[in-house]
């Protein structure tokens, strides 16, 4: 049985964010029944776990077993794996969780900046102030020379 790390969102209000560590893919379709299907971010796979479909539903029922669907005299657990031999979740890809549910794997970086020309660098690192108003006209047509 897969198990991940995850954040969720509780009640689905993101200011409201609780870390979950090592818990079971059941777990996870159980907590998106209870705060809502877009509740649970930054999902990241971590170990598997031994564990039968029994113990899982069991351990389920013990720590969300009070919890029930809106409208419902019915527990949400109940509802996910109903039966006496119910199957538990084994693997995300069961869930068909969209991507954008699972941690970014990297960061987007920014562009390098474009090449300065080497000319114009030089002259602006050996001047430490603003050029005189009579300089400037001299400077400009150093830089014109360039061009010729």
């Amino acid at each position: 049985m897969q198990t991940a790390n995850c954040y969720v969102e509780i009640g689905g209000d993101s200011g409201t964010t609780v870390p979950k560590y090592q818990i079971t893919v059941s777990e996870i379709a159980v907590l998106r029944a209870i705060h809502g299907p877009d509740s649970i971010k930054e999902i990241e796979p971590t170990d598997d776990i031994k564990r039968s479909d029994r113990d899982e539903i069991k351990y389920l029922y013990e720590v969300y077993g009070r919890a029930k669907a809106a409208g419902s005299d019915t527990g949400i657990v109940a509802t996910l794996f109903p039966g006496a031999a119910a199957r538990a979740f084994q693997t995300l890809d069961e869930l068909e969780l969209p991507e954008e549910f699972f941690k970014a794997e990297s960061r987007v970086k920014p562009k390098p900046a474009a090449p300065v020309k080497p000319g114009k660098a030089k002259k602006a690192a050996d001047k430490d102030e603003d050029p005189a108003p009579g300089d400037v006209e001299a400077v400009l047509a150093e830089e014109d020379k360039l061009f010729d």
